[in-house]
């Protein structure tokens, strides 16, 4: 069960739109069958960057607080976004994280 907040679906939807394009490329050039884990870091790094970017933008304006002058009353202004209650931003630097783990991890064991 995938549970998100506005639009932070499209943590998963770029995720996977990056995947299927570094897969395809990979299997152009030959390399589809790869022992490596330099792909699944490729794909981890981009599509991090990617949703880093996206979900900043997302959300610059969620969480701002309107008042209204007459009335003195205060409005929450948007939704954030987020996928499993982490904000969209922070699943870019887990995806950050991860690839570089898939680069150093082979190198140290």
């Amino acid at each position: 069960m995938i549970i998100w907040k506005g639009w932070g679906i499209l943590n998963v939807v770029v995720f996977g739109i990056v995947l299927a394009i570094v897969q395809g490329i990979l299997s152009a050039i030959g390399l589809g069958e790869t022992d490596s884990q330099l792909p699944l870091a490729l794909i981890f790094i981009v599509s991090g960057m990617i949703i880093w970017f996206l979900g900043k933008a997302l959300n610059a304006n969620s969480g701002k607080i309107l008042v209204d002058p007459e009335t003195g009353e205060q409005y929450r202004m948007g939704t954030q976004h987020s996928l499993f209650f982490i904000p969209m931003h922070y699943w870019g630097l887990i995806g950050l994280v991860l690839g570089l783990y898939f680069i150093v991890a082979p190198i140290l064991m």
